[in-house]
């Protein structure tokens, strides 16, 4: 797996992986995506070696936080690593420019993305209620970056 930063002429292969990876009512469109890739917002991605698009990931800063945005893994490659990597490389991406926290959404029904978030240091501070729609929430997680327990998050 590679890590790159996402390219203007990606965008149809993070539109398909958008497709495959949410519901219809829960996509971005191609405008939002290639919003992201023309901003100052930081869009990796997770290729193989033949830079085929594995899973995507967008992270803003601003001062001190960072959020992340959207990761969306391929299905057939979810449980592999590839969010995990992206999710580390954002982080170190944040650190670089100063940030000490990291801030993200996920639907509490989302058990696979919850998991993988606890392993990386992400603790629940909040929960949104109907944040995706009438009935689904989402939990606010939180993370610090750059202080001595990164060691054992991003092993």
């Amino acid at each position: 797996m590679i890590i790159t930063h996402a390219r203007t002429e990606d965008l149809e292969a993070i539109v398909t992986l958008e497709q495959s990876g949410f519901g219809a009512s829960e996509q971005w469109s191609a405008d939002s995506w290639a919003a992201e890739l023309d901003s100052d917002h930081c869009v990796l991605a997770n290729t193989d070696t033949d830079g085929q698009i594995l899973g995507v990931a967008t992270f803003t800063c601003v001062e001190d936080l960072a959020d992340l945005n959207r990761v969306v893994v391929r299905p057939d490659v979810r449980g592999r690593g590839v969010g995990a990597a992206l999710l580390r490389a954002g982080l170190e991406w944040a650190e670089a420019l100063g940030a000490t926290r990291m801030l993200l959404e996920v639907r509490t029904d989302n058990r696979a993305a919850l998991a993988l978030y606890a392993r990386l240091g992400f603790d629940q501070i909040s929960c949104r209620r109907d944040y995706y729609g009438p009935g689904v929430d989402a939990a606010v997680l939180l993370r610090p970056i750059g202080d001595e327990d990164d060691a054992w998050a991003m092993a």
